[in-house]
This record gives C-alpha cells, structure tokens and sequence, in this order.
C-alpha cells in the first residue's frame, strides 16, 4: 500500500507542479532520477536525486534530510 498523504509528499507535489500525486510517481519510476523534498520542519528545499534516496545531502540547510518521492510515498 503506498502512503501518499504525507505532509512532505503532498508538499513536494505542489512544489514540483503537478496536480495529482499519481502523476508525479508516475514520472518518477521513469526516470534515472527522481524529486525530493528536505524532511526538515523549517526546509521545503527540492531536488532530484537518486529514486532509492533517503538521507541525501540538503543543499539549503546542510543535512542528510533529503528523501524521494518514491520513498515517501513506500514503493521503495
């Protein structure tokens, strides 16, 4: 079952553009790489990284708090 309603998911929906969370999964498993969303309360900061990521580097506040899409939303 996959989790979709996570705050920072749904955040990194709105971020990214899309209008439908299925829609941005559905980009992300096809491509290398994948968008993620800085898991700090006090950071929104996106990028892509690897799909499998879940302790990448953020750029913005300069922690290991990043996560994919793809692991947010449980398909990895």
């Amino acid at each position: 079952m996959f989790v979709l309603s996570h705050p920072k998911f749904k955040k990194l929906v709105e971020l990214e553009g899309y209008d439908e969370d299925v829609e941005l999964i559905a980009d992300a498993v096809a491509e290398s790489v994948c968008p993620a969303i800085c898991m700090n309360d006090s950071c929104d900061h996106t990028a892509p990284i690897e799909p499998d990521q879940d302790r990448g580097w953020c750029e913005n506040c300069g922690t290991n708090s990043m996560k994919s899409a793809l692991v947010l939303a449980g398909m990895i």
